[in-house]
């Protein structure tokens, strides 16, 4: 495996390069032409249009891009494959023969980010990290720094990126400038390979850039041993894939089959399951009767993907063989606590070695990594917390306030909260607050916002459907928390099963601190029965007709919903957002029109100002008080 001392210095390079982009010491030739962003509906685009224009005052962005939004039709999902399809028509449309020569940026980033809530509303791509580029850094900053000096060793052509995932690689060893379709490809443990797609080389292939004979997409360890894609004559690693680049004869041949469709997409279509998958000279048709990957078997069209497979017959796929890398998802909550906590190399690979600590290369609980010789560390993101606020070793606040005797106990992550006076989060939970427009409560405009705490076990599949008896939900299950609640189990999902997802159980409040208060003694009350004086006041204002979904809270568009995104957390009374460069933590801001429709509601103002508000001098378990690690 690499070694992370190695790979966080790649990353530094990285980070130089990039900020020298941004500060306009290289020229514009040497960076995207074009960055595109795909959503998932017009409400979460319209959302992601905000926040660029936002990085772009702040000249978080470089300048010599143009920054696009385009989101998916209405009807079906498409998957990210028949969104690569509408941005290239788009582009088309837009660029006419120009285009012919522009380098396109296309990052993927639709979708309600079920697996981490945190992210649904502002979306993944704009999630908040640890360690970056900038002071400030999200995932979108990671992604341009990541891929920044790519440009120059690319011909004319589209950079498919995916919005959840960090890339640790030398540039110097990537080539795009064969025809047709090149891809990244990392040496793996093979646990990952389960779960992405797969390089089938021939054995002799030892360079850097090379073609691939097939690519398989989440293939089983059976598939793997037939295809020849388990490396050195083991079963523990294989090349596993990332980011992939096109030119544009191969977007000519997927745009004459879209107008050949005349441009409409009506089920799913995978950019790597389904463009990939077709391409290489021993690709075959076997795959596209499989719907074992897809959204649901419904979702999926056999005769579709045979469409997309004859297109793409004969086009090439290079492979660009970087044994010296390394592949991060950031896409579930278990694996936010494991690599925001130094429990392995992450923050020192991803964060360009800001942090230094000891590792041993092993397979664990997260399957073959460096992890760390030392205890794991509390991880503050932008957040505020005070003397006598405690963070716990092992565990996350992200964008939140911890006061004076407020608690964030191990293994839990907790995001645009704020704690007051006695509250303790317990070990191992998940609690996110939003605020919710007045449309969505059933109350006309200029009510008052109301906030929706959602509290999970950190470990809870939010995907797993079944009935109440089924679905686990923080260390009991749905029918357990109602009968200790005498709620009719029934009335959590409309159609008597469902998954956390869409399950009723969430009460809304009047505050942040309220919500963050009713939750956590609505799951101690769901949890065991309680004596009746410790939740009355619980059952005098929980009618199942204010209880809310996370379907209903993050799909703002479906349900007329629309919240303050994470970084829209606290309202100070001068009504602007402030940022303190020196130690990341917010001073206060106010939603922004597009987070908060109801922007004249009277949510209360925290007491506490804003100098205050700048200090973090808390207790931070293993990194005390510290803000942020980059």
């Amino acid at each position: 495996m690499a070694d992370p001392k190695v790979l966080a210095a790649m990353q530094t390079q990285k980070f130089e390069r990039y900020r020298a982009i941004l500060g306009g010491l290289e020229g514009c030739d040497c960076f995207w032409d074009v960055v595109l962003i795909t959503a998932a509906d017009a409400t979460q685009a319209s959302l992601y249009e905000d926040q660029l224009g936002s990085r772009r005052a702040r000249g978080c962005l470089p300048s010599s891009a143009e920054y696009c939004v385009i989101s998916d039709p209405p009807g079906p999902k498409i998957g990210n494959g028949g969104a690569t399809l509408v941005a290239l028509d788009w582009l088309r449309s837009k660029y006419e023969e120009s285009l012919k020569a522009m380098r396109v940026l296309l990052i993927h980033a639709g979708g309600y980010s079920q697996r981490t809530p945190n992210h649904s509303v502002c979306g993944k791509i704009f999630a908040p990290l640890p360690v970056g580029p900038l002071p400030e850094s999200c995932m979108l900053d990671m992604c341009l720094a990541m891929l920044c000096d790519i440009p120059p060793k690319s011909s004319p052509g589209v950079m498919v990126k995916c919005g959840d995932d960090v890339i640790i690689f030398d540039s110097d060893l990537v080539d795009f400038t064969r025809p047709g379709f090149s891809a990244l490809a990392h040496r793996s443990p093979v646990e990952v390979a389960l779960t992405h797609g797969v390089f089938c080389l021939s054995d002799k292939d030892t360079h850097t850039a090379v073609q691939c004979r097939r690519f398989t997409h989440k293939p089983s360890l059976e598939r793997m041993r037939e295809y020849g894609a388990l490396l050195d004559g083991r079963e523990d690693e294989a090349y596993t894939d990332s980011s992939f680049f096109f030119d544009w004869g191969a977007a000519d041949k997927l745009l004459a089959w879209y107008d050949k469709r005349g441009g409409k997409i009506d089920c799913e279509i995978d950019a790597y399951g389904d463009f990939l998958q077709a391409l290489g000279p021993e690709a075959d048709t076997k795959y596209c009767s499989d719907s074992t990957n897809a959204l649901s078997a419904e979702s999926a069209s056999a005769s579709t993907r045979l469409e997309v497979f004859q297109a793409l017959r004969g086009v090439d796929l290079s492979v660009c063989v970087l044994e010296e890398s390394r592949f991060w998802h950031i896409g579930t909550i278990p694996e936010l606590l494991h690599h925001f906590c130094g429990k392995d190399s992450f923050l020192e690979e991803a964060g360009g070695g800001r942090a230094t600590r000891s590792y041993t290369a092993k397979t664990g609980s997260h399957g073959l990594l460096h992890y760390s010789n030392d205890p794991p560390i509390a991880a503050n993101v932008s957040s505020v917390v005070d003397e006598g606020g405690e963070v716990c070793a092992q565990a996350v606040v992200e964008m939140s306030m911890v006061q004076r005797g407020a608690k964030v106990c191990e293994g839990s992550f907790v995001s645009s909260a704020e704690l007051s006076g006695t509250m303790v989060v317990p070990p191992a939970i998940f609690l996110h607050t939003l605020a919710v427009v007045p449309s969505a409560l059933g109350m006309e405009e200029g009510g008052e916002i109301g906030y929706v705490t959602h509290i999970l076990g950190a470990e809870d599949n939010i995907k797993a459907r079944g009935s109440a008896a089924d679905v686990k939900w923080a260390g009991t299950t749905v029918e357990s928390a109602c009968q200790c609640l005498s709620i009719d189990s029934s009335n959590v999902w409309a159609g008597g099963q469902g998954s956390l997802w869409d399950a009723r159980l969430f009460p809304v409040a009047s505050t942040r601190q309220e919500s963050a208060h009713l939750s956590l003694s609505f799951l101690a009350a769901a949890s065991a029965p309680r004596p009746l004086e410790l939740f009355l006041c619980l059952r005098s204002c929980l009618s199942v007709s204010c209880f809310f979904c996370l379907s209903v809270v993050h799909m703002s568009s479906q349900y007329s919903t629309t919240m303050s995104c994470p970084c829209v957390l606290l309202q100070h009374s001068r009504g602007k957002a402030e940022f303190s460069q020196r130690t990341r933590s917010f001073v206060g801001v106010t939603p922004t029109e597009s987070c908060c429709k109801a922007r004249k509601s009277t949510a209360r103002t925290p007491k506490k100002s804003a100098r205050n508000s700048r200090r973090s001098s808390g207790r931070i378990e293993g990194k005390a008080r510290v803000c942020c690690l980059n």
